[in-house]
């Protein structure tokens, strides 16, 4: 009969792993106290499937200590025998520099490229309860087992008010995502009556104009509503063996306005690529 694990006995063998802790002034609500870890466990296990796909299903969290106002958990990757103890610990200490990136760019305002509604979700998951105190703050630390017990490796600490302002990003390019999924004019054709081929903020305007013969003759400025459409239109601007004014683009997009005005198409997906110059 195999001896039993226990939780303690699994911390011991870590060589690395991420320490969460929440420091709290208020009673935190159930749902957002869940919610942390869910989010936290949610982020990671994408993190392991997207770097280290032949390690996920394998991200371990436990709460280690909980006294009033403070929550302490740790979160490492229970795979040693699979890759190896030196691997796992920079796995778990990866992830932990990574959300940290990912968390102060929702703080400063930038979105996240790339990032579906149900990892927006998770995120915000995991700054709801410290979003809701009033003077409250959460923890990263990366620690690593050295000779003399575990040493720290980096740490980041975030604000009640930071993650106010993350969540306001996060909630912002929700937003901005419902607007992708309902285009208001879907696969009219557009034509380029002045390019760029350098990179441009989603969401901002390029230095490119386009007509949209079905809305208007005149040109407008282009928006890029998404990465994923930005990157298809530049390559083809990029690479195309023919001049760009002679393709036409059948793309879904919205009206940009500025009052009642419309000044910019907002291109959210680029469906075909056609030749304008064959004959008849």
């Amino acid at each position: 009969m195999k001896n039993h694990i226990t939780y303690s006995d699994l911390m011991r063998n870590a060589e690395a792993y991420l320490e969460i802790r929440l420091d709290l002034t208020d009673p935190v609500e159930i749902g957002d106290f869940a919610a942390l870890f869910a989010g936290f466990g949610a982020e990671f296990e994408r993190y392991l499937s997207e770097n280290h796909p032949e390690s996920a299903g394998t991200a371990k969290m436990y709460v280690s200590e909980v006294r009033k106002g403070s929550v302490i958990a740790a979160m490492f990757a229970n795979i040693p025998d699979l890759i190896g103890m030196a691997d796992a610990a920079l796995i778990a200490l990866g992830f932990g520099a990574l959300f940290n990136r990912r968390l102060r760019d929702f703080i400063h305002g930038k979105h996240l490229g790339g990032a579906k509604k149900s990892q927006l979700s998770d995120v915000s998951k995991t700054v709801q309860a410290l979003a809701n105190d009033k003077n409250g703050t959460m923890s990263l630390k990366g620690l690593r087992l050295k000779e003399n017990g575990y040493e720290t490796e980096f740490e980041a600490v975030f604000t009640e008010r930071e993650a106010r302002d993350a969540l306001v990003t996060i909630n912002d390019q929700k937003a901005e995502l419902d607007k992708i999924s309902a285009s208001d004019h879907q696969r009219v054709l557009m034509t380029f009556t002045r390019s760029d081929v350098g990179n441009a903020v989603v969401g901002k305007r390029s230095g490119e104009r386009v007509v949209v013969e079905d809305i208007s003759e005149k040109s407008r400025a282009l928006v890029y509503g998404s990465d994923l459409a930005e990157a298809q239109i530049k390559d083809e601007i990029q690479n195309a063996d023919e001049n760009v004014y002679k393709r036409g683009f059948i793309v879904d997009l919205n009206l940009v306005f500025a009052g009642p005005r419309p000044v910019a198409y907002s291109v959210t997906h680029l469906h075909q690529v056609i030749d304008l110059s064959e004959d008849d």
